[in-house]
């Protein structure tokens, strides 16, 4: 799912690992990092960027 970061968000897949979003990147994610991100108001759902394989033709 692609997501804009609204804000920096940690994420932690793992308790041995963490990936760190700052804010304005735009992310395919995994829905559950989108999730998490989305419930604490530090993401934004938007469309793929162009030129990537998700992007609409």
């Amino acid at each position: 799912m692609w997501v804009r970061f609204t804000a920096d968000f940690d994420w932690k897949p793992t308790p041995q690992s963490i990936i760190a979003y700052k804010a304005g990147m735009e992310q395919n994610v995994t829905r559950v990092c989108a999730a998490a991100a989305l419930s604490v108001e530090k993401a934004v759902k938007c469309k793929p960027r162009k030129g990537t394989d998700d992007a609409e033709a």
